[in-house]
């Protein structure tokens, strides 16, 4: 079943104004690529979404080499490492002069690391409004060895990512917007809003369970629609649509990520917007399988929203996010120190993303004890519980650390302390 209502715009018309487009000129939009084709697309789309918007266009390229130890454990990849970095300057080069034409002003930062990571912390570090890469490939090869790069950003960045294959020659213009009723989904169908071409269409569509006639029905079909389609135009309310761009309410039944990809096809939708985490573990499990499903199965662009995004225009000072990165090993010690003694105490959210086989968990209240380095065994400890006898506790140990990040506010304030070790990430934030 297929219930649709439409208007014609929100509550305040905007159209990139000269003061929207001042306000805009602080922001970034980081394209990221690995230099092939795969990411012509998103090239295009960063282009055209920077120049539509006021905002700096910067280029991003991650080398992924894998380290070479000689004897004694001294390094002995760095000729290699630097001759892998020119290659790939060379190709990305070459990438933006056949894509957009030659003599482009364009900024491009050659670096190495785990590709969703790095830029992921780029990301945070520059602050930038949206990262764009390419879709990539669905191949089941290419997913087995983890060659989705696109898919492990989503689930770690803090600012929205945009997907694009690598055929779109222009921005999208038709959205569709996977609604749940949540924050985050509200957040999503704005930032779907804001990332069309001058007269789109937004299509905020909900997906109903089946209801089955039987003992263990509650209520029939009808009721749940009538909420539903209550709690869209709800949803719409709330949304800044500019002049000319179309808002319509969908609510259709089924699961929803093959409901979503089905609908975007049969109407044409050149982009599906989703957030990449609801409210707690298994809301997060399940939006996560979702967008997992979205981002392998559409052919056209994916825009997904975090849940806690970093602001990325200059807020109030008191408000102002800072990301201070620690990447020598000797310096991690003293850091975690000064972070236990800063935050003794403090209730967490403790989460942890597993790239590497796809798995999230999540914990919830526990009060921080400590965290430390060993420099002896390259093993980072973080401990969690209540400070009497016989209270709850919570120890969490990490190997292979490769960065470790503290998110303070304009204030001084800790907000979060993030630790990559291998292909994986673990994030500590406190709750309020």
């Amino acid at each position: 079943m297929n219930r649709a209502s439409s208007n014609g715009a929100g509550t305040a018309p905007i159209a990139w104004s000269e003061e929207q487009r001042e306000a805009q000129g602080a922001a970034v939009v980081l394209w990221a690529t690995d230099g092939s084709q795969g990411a012509d697309g998103a090239l295009r789309v960063a282009h055209a979404r920077a120049k539509a918007t006021g905002a700096t266009l910067q280029l991003l390229t991650v080398v992924q080499a894998d380290p070479v130890l000689a004897l004694e454990g001294a390094y002995a990849g760095g000729e290699t490492l630097l001759a892998s970095r020119d290659a790939r300057r060379c190709l990305v080069e070459a990438q933006v002069a056949r894509v957009l034409g030659p003599d482009q002003p364009l900024s491009l930062t050659v670096v190495d690391g785990n590709p969703a990571y790095t830029i992921s912390r780029i990301a945070l570090e520059r602050r930038v409004s949206m990262v764009v890469v390419g879709l990539g490939r669905h191949f089941i090869a290419h997913r087995l060895f983890g060659d989705e790069t696109a898919l492990q950003l989503a689930r770690i960045a803090r600012v929205p990512v945009l997907a694009v294959p690598s055929n779109i020659v222009a921005p999208p213009r038709h959205a569709v917007v996977a609604i749940d009723f949540s924050e985050i989904a509200t957040r999503a169908a704005q930032t779907a809003i804001e990332t069309l071409d001058d007269g789109g269409c937004v299509d905020l569509v909900h997906v109903m369970p089946h209801v089955h006639e039987a003992a263990f029905a509650v209520e029939p079909e009808e009721p749940h629609e009538r909420w539903a389609e209550a709690q869209l135009a709800a949803v719409a309310a709330q949304l800044v649509v500019p002049d000319g761009m179309t808002v319509r309410k969908v609510t259709l039944r089924g699961r929803p990520a093959p409901v979503l990809l089905d609908y975007a096809s049969s109407v044409g939708a050149d982009l599906i917007s989703t957030g990449t985490h609801g409210l707690g573990f298994v809301a997060r499990a399940l939006v996560g399988s979702v967008t997992t499903k979205l981002l392998r199965g559409a052919t056209c662009t994916v825009l997904t929203v975090p849940r806690d995004p970093v602001p990325t225009t200059e807020p109030s000072p008191e408000r102002v996010a800072a990301s201070r990165s620690f990447d020598a090993p000797l310096a991690w010690s003293r850091l975690l120190s000064d972070f236990t003694k800063r935050n003794f105490g403090r209730r967490t959210i403790l989460e942890v993303d597993d790239l590497e086989i796809g798995a999230q968990s999540q914990e919830y209240n526990y009060p921080f004890l400590g965290a430390s380095f060993s420099d002896r065994d390259g093993r980072l400890d973080l401990i969690l519980g209540e400070q009497y006898a016989g209270g709850r506790h919570l120890a969490r140990t990490m190997g292979s650390i490769v960065a470790v990040d503290v998110l303070t506010d304009g204030a001084g304030h800790d907000l979060a302390l993030r630790v990559q070790h291998g292909s994986s990430q673990t994030l500590l934030t406190f709750a309020k």
